[in-house]
């Protein structure tokens, strides 16, 4: 084989399930040292040996560093990859801070294999961490005491490739029409599959607890999993509602302690540490690539650059769905679960696990760093099949934004032969934008979400089109046709439209 050819050789998890005055980067120094641990299993070298080897450190980028939204102020580290090189004795060339975006682990292990297998790189770790639990936990500590403080403040000189927030992913219509909310825009585009299913809002929130129970069920039995405990269908779709579809129990959970780390190196570099070759996870099938808005997209219900990522990656593998043994499906939402699953044609009832750690909403979700606990996971699950007769497979998808950028890799004990110098792993979209209408004065609804404010009014947003082929979205406080909206399915039903700067309001033509 050749000897550039990248191998995952050890991946670590680390979940703190009670409040504890540890910062993130703590937390991601541990799952670290665990993966390095996984790695020395059954070798020589120690841990101190093995870690000024990696040449390359990576962090997901936390929510606290995102914006408004999350804001620490507990302080931070103006380094994340250093934060966690001096935890664990590294002495990195090359530290790297990611974009925002659920897709980053897997973009991150793309290009990084990309770079190994060119000569750029020797050993790289990946990790990442939230601790939004203890961030809270803080606040409300310091809310009982004025003197409470903690100080997660960390300051460094070396050099570090910080890569920004990344492209907007959405248009300034959607931001100044009410969508600000990530749950919103895939309650629209949940509200659209619901719609093309065929399904009643009460058949649909049946189904997505059904499916979501499955994951619950996983989580329950992962000692990673920051919420201990099975939900029943019953509870997930009996909570607090959010909107008209979405109870609290079917969407990420944030408030986590947990962290994850993998291990990726050249062939040759495992090989010079004596790294068994049992411990080796090899690269198969690896794509990303970008959708467009959520506006822009002809069916709001449908995202054609995560089909043609699929696609790619299992042509690469030249394997079928039929041939993955372990799957993790992106489930910040249970239509980024579906939107997956039936393009792979796989069943959305409950009755194949879709996941390996519980997903997003039971296992829970630590930010832009969901999808490296399952690549974790898949390192983990694999390794024992290693010595088996015939090897085993395992996908995972990752998704960031609003079912905007995606990035799936299939990995496998068996060893790869693709040069990973050549092959081309990004998916160009091939669809045309839909236009955006400006000033529409009417138009016909092709997906709505019903949703209260912060004092409880029940507002709505619509995804609509023109007669002249464009979209737009609207807002509405109207009390008939919200009174309307709330009784009937108005998913096609015409509106009328006024324009006042770049706000759109809406009413329903017929009420």
């Amino acid at each position: 084989m050749n000897e550039r050819t990248p191998v995952l050789i050890g991946a670590g998890q680390f979940v703190q399930r009670q409040a504890t005055a540890d910062s993130p980067m703590m937390l991601a120094s541990q799952a670290s040292t665990a993966a390095i641990n996984h790695a020395l299993s059954k070798t020589s070298i120690d841990a101190e040996e093995l870690a000024q080897q990696i040449d390359t450190i990576a962090v997901t980028r936390l929510f606290s560093d995102m914006g408004h939204m999350w804001p620490c102020e507990w302080g931070r580290s103006n380094n994340p990859p250093q934060s966690i090189a001096q935890a664990i004795g590294a002495k990195p060339k090359h530290r790297i801070y990611s974009p925002v975006g659920g897709n980053q682990p897997q973009s991150m292990l793309i290009e990084f294999a990309a770079d190994i297998a060119r000569g750029k790189r020797d050993m790289v770790l990946i990790a990442g961490a939230e601790a939004l639990k203890n961030q809270r936990h803080a606040a409300r500590q310091q809310k009982q005491s004025a003197d409470f403080s903690l100080n997660w403040a960390e300051k460094f000189s070396e050099s570090l490739d910080d890569r920004g927030l990344g492209d907007s992913l959405a248009t300034e219509q959607e931001i100044a029409n009410g969508l600000t909310n990530v749950a919103l825009y895939y309650a629209l585009i949940e509200q659209a599959r619901r719609q093309q299913s065929g399904r009643s809002v009460a058949a649909h929130q049946s189904a997505m607890a059904q499916l979501m129970a499955s994951f619950s069920a996983v989580a329950a039995n992962n000692p990673y999993a920051q919420f201990p405990g099975l939900q029943t269908a019953q509870d997930i779709q009996g909570a607090t509602p959010l909107n008209h579809l979405y109870s609290k129990r079917m969407i990420a959970q944030d408030s986590v302690n947990q962290s994850a780390a993998v291990l990726l190196c050249s062939l040759a570099k495992a090989r010079e540490l004596g790294i068994p070759e049992s411990h080796y996870v090899y690269l198969h099938g690896m794509a990303e690539g970008t959708e467009h808005p959520l506006t822009q997209r002809v069916d709001p219900a449908r995202s054609p650059v995560a089909n043609l990522v699929t696609d790619r990656v299992l042509k690469m593998a030249e394997i079928t769905a039929a041939d993955i043994d372990l799957l993790d499906i992106y489930s910040c939402f249970p239509c980024a679960v579906t939107a997956i699953a039936e393009h792979m044609a796989l069943p959305i009832d409950g009755s194949r696990a879709l996941t390996l750690t519980g997903g997003l909403p039971y296992f829970g979700g630590p930010g832009n760093n969901y999808s490296l606990h399952a690549m974790a996971e898949a390192v983990a699950q694999l390794r024992p099949s290693a010595d088996e007769v015939k090897a085993r497979y395992a996908m995972v998808t990752a998704n960031g934004g609003m079912l905007s950028k995606h990035a799936s890799v299939i990995y496998s004990t068996r060893a790869s032969d693709i040069d990973w110098a050549k092959a081309d792993t990004r998916v160009q979209n091939t669809t045309a934008a839909m236009p955006i209408c400006e000033a529409p004065s009417a138009g016909v609804i092709v997906s709505y979400v019903l949703h209260p404010d912060a004092t409880g009014q029940v507002g709505a947003i619509i995804i609509a089109r023109t007669a002249e082929q464009e979209h737009f979205v609207a807002s509405s406080v109207d009390r008939s046709t919200l009174e309307v909206m709330t009784k009937h399915d108005t998913q096609g039903q015409s509106v009328t439209v006024t324009v006042t700067g770049n706000q759109l309001t809406f009413v329903l033509t017929r009420l």
